[in-house]
């Protein structure tokens, strides 16, 4: 009774202090805008192409590219990201366009070193063009997804860093309360610092050929690690390995006195540099991301952490021959008295991470991350029962039957760990794609095509082409656009109007909610005259 009372202020203590916190969200880095803009109609080609990202990124050798209507990549300045401001890249250096449509492929690193990648069109000159935007994106992006085999290569090389982090720290943590000897056990914990660091330094250096899309001799070129190393993930694995280095040294230092681990210094000292290895994980993936950042993180170091004296204990206590030493009934007792604790922590910040990080519960089954997260609540549902089970054969002494159930409840650890691999590259959000919106509206005489780009909540371009049937309609004098959210309280938008050429204009507006949005357009042909159209227009989330 004791034990689940304390249990129970336990969960209640750390809800308490997670669900008082307003959810965010996290994802991957999107653009937010452009110059040129999607789907742009100019009457010059431009000298230079400026993205402007949602976050901090990173450029890399051929981060923008410009390619022509005919798939050719043409020369363009290296891409820099500003001084002023780290969210925006440009390149410099843009070659004069003749008319045509013309192609820029991005592709840069997020702080937390996800690679943010697309493509769009845009078109210098008004006269028609038999090109297909469409296929000509399908064809510059042909063959940029890197290397064949290499996402797999790198989902084993997390699983290998979270698995062997886990097991090492949490035998370290059985070591430290005493009572671990077993020469097999030591072994163990040895192997897992060596899965820990060849498993981080696999991500490492697979990141150089993730990034650029490159070719497995990639991973070797200095230049590449220097970029990975410039973001939040390379910055996080350097650390993680000079602090595996700091923990391995303090095993060493113990010198075969397994005594000494109990001692206040030594146990102070692996506390530190633990926690700091689990931090590097949370302080370079999703949670980072998220506009609650240091709650984010702070809550992952404690499920994290959780997870690694649940399950990593318990691998020490299966393949370290534990349960036939000496001291078996102690440090078993003393590891079923832990993970009492840790399994409702790593449950309820589990629970936490998922309500901070998914905007909308009802689509988790719309993205791969939000599937990999049922699959990992379903199997960490079995462990908690099998470790249940577990601590009731342990007050039966049931040795046998402990073997068998501990054996069952490490093996679902292991795929619990290779679920939380494959869910580090992907997004917890429905990401929603840029997608131009094209109206063709007519009123007597005049003809207003109008592009709306890139159709979604944020940052948005309407793009409006005036013209007449003969072609020959005098340049129009002004204007007008505003923007109406009908049944709603949200007040009609003005949308700022600039004239790029003759009948060329164009609008830039914040869009700040989705729906389905009225566009009113008045135009001026003379002093004397006007023309109003309207039209519906989607805004996705």
């Amino acid at each position: 009774m004791a034990r689940g009372r304390r249990m129970l202020v336990a969960s209640l203590l750390v809800v308490g202090i997670v669900v008082s916190t307003p959810t965010a969200v996290s994802a991957h880095a999107q653009l937010e805008s452009s110059s040129p803009s999607p789907s742009a109609v100019l009457e010059s080609g431009p000298s230079e192409i400026v993205l402007d990202f949602n976050e901090p990124i990173v450029s890399i050798p051929r981060s923008i590219e410009i390619y022509d209507q005919a798939g050719n990549r043409l020369i363009l300045g290296e891409a820099l990201v500003s001084d002023d401001d780290d969210s925006v890249m440009s390149a410099e250096g843009v070659p004069d366009l003749p008319d045509g449509v013309y192609a820029v492929v991005y592709r840069a690193l997020s702080g937390d070193g996800h690679v943010v990648e697309g493509a769009y069109t845009f078109q210098v000159g008004t006269s028609g063009s038999d090109v297909n935007p469409t296929d000509l994106l399908n064809g510059v992006l042909d063959g940029s997804a890197g290397p064949s085999g290499l996402s797999w290569a790198m989902g084993i090389a997390r699983w290998l860093a979270y698995a062997g982090v886990a097991v090492f720290l949490g035998g370290l943590a059985l070591m430290a309360g005493g009572g671990i000897a077993a020469r097999r056990a030591v072994r163990c914990i040895q192997l897992a610092w060596v899965a820990a660091l060849v498993g981080t330094a696999a991500v490492f250096v697979l990141q150089g050929p993730y990034s650029v899309a490159g070719k497995w001799s990639d991973s070797w070129k200095t230049s590449l690690w220097s970029d990975v190393a410039d973001t939040r993930l390379g910055s996080a694995i350097l650390l993680r390995v000079a602090l595996l280095v700091v923990l391995a040294s303090l095993v060493v230092a113990l010198r075969g006195s397994f005594h000494r681990a109990s001692t206040s210094w030594w146990r102070s000292s692996v506390g530190l540099a633990g926690v700091g290895v689990i931090a590097t994980f949370s302080a370079s993936g999703h949670p980072s991301a998220s506009r609650l950042a240091g709650i984010a993180v702070g809550v992952d170091v404690v499920h994290m952490s959780a997870v690694v004296l649940w399950l990593g204990g318990l691998s020490i206590v299966v393949f370290g021959s534990v349960l036939n030493s000496p001291h078996a009934a102690t440090v078993v007792a003393r590891f079923s008295r832990v993970s009492a604790w840790a399994i409702p922590i790593a449950v309820v910040t589990g629970v936490w991470q998922m309500w901070h990080l998914v905007p909308e519960l009802s689509n988790i089954t719309e993205t791969d991350w939000g599937k990999g997260l049922l699959i990992k609540g379903s199997l960490v549902v079995g462990a908690v029962t099998l470790g249940s089970f577990g601590r009731w054969l342990v007050r039966r002494s049931d040795d046998e039957g402990l073997r068998r159930i501990v054996a069952v409840e490490l093996a679902v650890g292991v795929l619990v760990f290779a679920t939380t691999a494959g869910m580090v590259a992907k997004s917890p959000e429905v990401l929603s794609e840029s997608t131009v919106i094209e109206l063709t509206l007519v009123d007597g005489d005049m003809i207003a095509d109008l592009a709306v780009t890139p159709g979604r909540v944020g940052f948005n371009e309407l793009h409006l082409t005036i013209s007449t049937p003969s072609g020959s309609l005098q340049p129009v004098e002004t204007v007008e656009m505003r923007m109406t959210l009908p049944d709603s309280e949200i007040p009609t938008v003005s949308v700022p109007v600039e004239m790029l050429g003759p009948n060329h204009f164009v609008g830039s507006v914040s869009i700040l909610y989705a729906g389905m949005w009225n566009v009113e357009i008045l135009v001026n042909p003379d002093p004397s005259s006007s023309k109003r159209f309207t039209a519906d227009v989607s805004i996705a989330p």
